[in-house]
């Protein structure tokens, strides 16, 4: 009985410490979790829709697509974040690279 007690202290202390789930997943072709999305990036999924593109620094404001697209799911930046499609990262807009400094980093590599 001193067992159960204290394996039962013991499971309340642990959950006391850990923290609740907050990534989300993103889902496969067939609905099942596939992985999940990075902190500081959300699922999207159009279910059977248009799809709009996930916000760059290119292109902060997308429209969505013509046509639906089924089962389609991936991890899109939390607003007000967009993706630098250079470094692949979730930044402000106001944080991302400037179209000199990327002919500038383009020429650099070549």
């Amino acid at each position: 009985m001193k067992v159960l007690v204290a394996l039962c202290v013991l499971t309340i202390v642990t959950l006391s410490y850990s923290s609740p789930l907050t990534q989300e997943c993103y889902y496969d072709d067939r609905g099942l979790c596939s992985g999940f999305c990075e902190e500081g990036t959300h699922s999207y999924t159009t279910g059977c829709g248009p799809v709009t593109p996930e916000a760059t620094c290119d292109n902060p404001n997308p429209i969505a697509g013509k046509g639906d697209v089924c089962d389609y799911s991936d991890c899109y930046c939390n607003a007000p974040t967009v993706r630098d499609t250079v470094s692949g990262k979730c930044v402000n807009l106001e944080d991302c690279p400037k179209k000199e400094e990327k002919k500038e980093e383009n020429a650099a590599k070549a």
